[in-house]
């Protein structure tokens, strides 16, 4: 969390790995009440995919091949082509199912394609909910019992517009109206359409909204009923924080608890921990409700690995698996006091049974167990789970739900489970095979002890540092003579970057930067501009008398300059031409960019044998209004 200080924090009653021995007891307690349990058949199947070599190859290919398609003829082909490679987790006689409707859907794509479809829903029912009400209810009824509970979740398409955004939350009040249902999750960038990241302020109040009449509802209902504040990206961490906050800060919902989901593979998690558990407990002295956070590993890392790739910024996650479990009990260790418990509430959510053991051990030796609860998700591990809730008392289980006509959209939902669970750095990749295999038990055992083991150095419980900070250059080098690199642009998921262009935006209306430069500039009179001719082709003559090198270092240096006159640079182009920040940062960028790429080729001129630069006598630049500053830098 960008925008909140780390601290340290030294009431920590209970060493660290204190308790492992007896947290790896109570999972080889944990695993043999598990294999009492009957396993569900789709169950069964979900684990040979995670343990066949060629198991996430075949599932993926099948999703985005097959399932996907709207054209039937294409995914057709596709069955095709991937049928014969039908893996070994599949009984034999799918197998071969599979691989007779390969050879006959390209001759009968409308019979074949569907019955495939069909079989992969049956395949992962147990895994998403049918969100229409004749199946919605049931569903809910068989899932529902003793000390079971349902975080519903709505799955939808990504949100690009208005209409696709009331309609999704149309489609979680239509839940929460639900006399079985009293607890779901949405995220914020499923209630409006996409907003710029510099617009901060402007995005949390139309986010908050667009969720009060939700949050009316939750609090009309009687008991009152659970909200659930998620996020997938980093981007959305701060933001997903202030509309959280701002809502509950609200009189009409001072007697209104909810929850706000924090992932621990970012290292801004206990920085965000303390500072909600500082503001409820705020809220509590003012009569307020106490609020509930879900803690969970986090499963956006290839998106975050995109994001930071592109932009040239830093990694916001943790770049080990090991570094990412330590984090979890780092904010577990910190928020499992009773002091903090009266305030925040904490969500244990995950199928790691040496997190889970670890967690209710640690509960139990600081008295806080009736402010922690433990969650899942539907369908994954069910024997585990079933053990796991013996011990604890109750499960939250996070329900996916989708309608059958865009059962594509749940897509997404089913890779990433399936990856994390075939990633060998995952608990998940282990969980089905855990009481059968010594070794892999050891594995986890060891990955457990390890992720334990720097919490007890020094600082080891303090709150870590953001990767991601307001240095453009944190994770790339400085473009110098010899090495180009492109420029990073500003990252508005920083917090003291946005507050650099709100500066720039409270400007820009009254802005006269510039303005003495262009009247100082301007040409009036036919004799001034030809003794201005007559300077630009002397000093065109005087540069093509240059080294390539010692132009490349002027080039170099104009790159700098444009770096360091960003901002002026911006508000200039904001007032002058109307371009907003999101549009005229990359511009700079650009421009910068431009300086230095051309420095490195200028100089590489020295190198060319035989050639000598003739430099055009006069060159004149006429650039658009749209591109004030790249455009120029690029042409001159």
């Amino acid at each position: 969390m960008t925008d909140v200080q780390p601290r340290t924090d030294a009431a920590a009653p209970t060493a660290p790995d204190a308790l492992a021995g007896a947290s790896v007891a109570l999972v080889r307690q944990w695993l043999a009440e598990a294999e009492t349990y009957p396993v569900d058949g789709s169950a069964k199947q979900l684990a040979g995919v995670l343990a066949d070599p060629k198991g996430l190859a075949f599932a993926v290919g099948f999703v985005d091949g097959v399932v996907r398609p709207e054209d039937l003829g294409v995914a057709a082909r596709k069955l095709r082509a991937i049928a014969p490679d039908a893996p070994g987790f599949l009984p034999a006689a799918l197998r071969g199912l599979v691989r007779l409707g390969g050879g006959m859907a390209p001759g009968l794509p409308g019979v074949v394609v569907p019955i495939a479809r069909r079989v992969l829903r049956n395949m992962v029912g147990h895994l998403i909910v049918d969100a229409t009400d004749a199946k919605l209810g049931p569903a809910i009824a068989k899932i529902k019992q003793d000390g079971i509970r349902l975080n519903v979740n709505l799955l939808g398409e990504a949100v690009l517009g208005e209409r696709e955004a009331a309609r999704r939350l149309a489609g979680t009040h239509a839940l929460l109206s639900r006399a079985d249902v009293d607890y779901v999750s949405i995220k914020v960038s499923s209630t409006v359409h996409p907003h710029s990241p510099w617009a901060f302020d402007h995005a949390v109040d139309d986010i908050v909204g667009q969720l009060r009449p939700l949050f009316e509802r939750a609090a009309a209902s009687t008991p009152k009923k659970f909200i659930n504040l998620d996020m997938e990206e980093y981007k959305d961490l701060d933001l997903t924080i202030a509309v959280f906050t701002k809502l509950l800060d609200e009189p009409q919902f001072t007697d209104l608890e909810a929850g706000i989901v924090l992932q621990a593979y970012l290292p801004d998690a206990l920085a965000a921990m303390q500072h909600l558990q500082e503001w409820s407990a705020a809220r509590r002295a003012r009569g307020g409700a106490d609020i509930k956070v879900r803690l969970v590993k986090g499963a956006n890392l290839p998106m975050e690995q995109v994001e930071a790739s592109v932009h040239g910024w830093p990694l916001a996650t943790w770049h080990t698996k090991q570094d990412s479990d330590t984090n979890y009990k780092r904010v577990l260790d910190w928020a499992l006091t009773p002091e903090r418990i009266a305030n925040v509430r904490v969500g244990v959510a995950g199928h790691n049974l040496f997190d889970v053991a670890h967690a209710w051990l640690l509960a139990g030796e600081r008295g806080v167990r009736n402010g922690i609860e433990f969650e899942m998700l539907l369908g994954m591990a069910q024997g585990q789970a079933a053990a796991v809730k013996k011990t604890v008392g109750s499960l939250l289980l996070y329900t996916p739900v989708v309608h059958p006509g865009e059962f594509d959209v749940a897509i997404a939902y089913l890779i990433r489970r399936l990856e994390e669970g075939a990633s060998q750095d995952n608990f998940m990749s282990a969980v089905f095979s855990l009481a059968s295999s010594p070794t892999l038990f050891a594995r986890e055992e060891a990955r457990f002890r390890d992720s334990l083991a720097p919490l007890a150095l020094p600082g080891g419980l303090d709150a870590p540092a953001p990767h991601r900070v307001a240095d453009r250059y944190a994770a790339v080098d400085r473009p110098v003579p010899g090495h180009f690199e492109n420029t990073p642009d500003s990252d508005p998921s920083v917090g003291a970057v946005r507050a650099w262009g709100a500066a720039i935006t409270e400007r820009i209306a009254t802005s006269t930067l510039g303005v003495a430069a262009v009247r100082e500039a301007r040409i009036t009179s036919a004799t001034t501009l030809e003794s201005a001719l007559q300077r630009v082709r002397a000093a065109g003559t005087t540069w093509g008398s240059w080294s390539g090198a010692a132009r490349g270092a002027v080039l170099h240096a104009v790159g700098d300059a444009l770096e360091a006159n960003r901002a002026a640079l911006i508000e200039v182009m904001a007032s002058e031409t109307g371009k907003t920040i999101d549009q005229a940062d990359p511009e700079v960028s650009e421009a910068i960019d431009f300086a230095h790429f051309y420095g490195e080729l200028a100089a590489s001129l020295d190198t060319v044998d035989g050639a000598s630069f003739t430099p055009a006598a006069l060159t004149l630049v006429t650039p658009p209004w749209n591109f004030p500053v790249a455009i120029p830098a690029g042409s001159t």
